[in-house]
C-alpha cells in the first residue's frame, strides 16, 4: 500500500515539475534510487509555498512508513535457505554419508594427508 502511495505522489510531482518547469522525473525511479529521490525532493523544497514543497515533505513521510513495513516484514522468515536447498541436491559439503558409500576401498583405508584448503580469493594474491 505504502508503495503505491509513494508512486501516486512521485507521479504527482512529475506533473507539476512538467507543468512549471518543463522537465518531469521518473516516478518509478524516485521509489528504486535514495539519491535520485533526495534530489528531486531538494529541487521541490526550493519551491518554498507551493504544492511542490508540501509533495516533497508527505513522500519523505510515505518513504519513512513504507521503509519501517519493510523491516517489520523482513524480519519474518521465509523458510528458504539457499544452502538447505543446495544441500538437498547435492548432499553435505564435508562429512556426508555419500562421499564414503561410493568411495573405492583402497581410497578409504589409505587417507593421503589432507591439503590446506584454498579459496578463490588465495589465488588473486599471487
Amino acid at each position: 500500500m505504502n508503495t503505491r502511495r509513494c508512486l501516486k505522489i512521485a507521479s504527482r510531482i512529475d506533473a507539476l515539475l512538467a507543468r512549471e518547469m518543463g522537465q518531469g522525473i521518473d516516478p518509478e525511479r524516485m521509489l528504486a534510487e535514495p539519491l535520485y529521490a533526495r534530489d528531486v525532493l531538494l529541487v521541490c523544497e526550493a519551491q518554498p509555498g507551493s504544492e511542490l514543497s508540501e509533495l516533497a515533505t508527505t513522500f519523505r513521510q510515505a518513504r519513512l512508513e513504507l521503509a519501517a513495513d519493510h523491516d517489520a516484514s523482513a524480519g519474518q522468515p521465509s523458510g528458504f535457505s539457499p544452502s538447505r536447498f543446495l544441500n538437498s541436491l547435492f548432499g553435505h559439503s564435508t562429512g556426508s554419508p555419500a562421499s564414503t558409500l561410493d568411495a573405492p576401498e583402497a581410497l578409504k583405508k589409505s587417507k593421503a594427508p589432507a591439503k590446506a584448503s584454498r579459496s578463490w580469493f588465495d589465488r588473486l594474491g599471487k
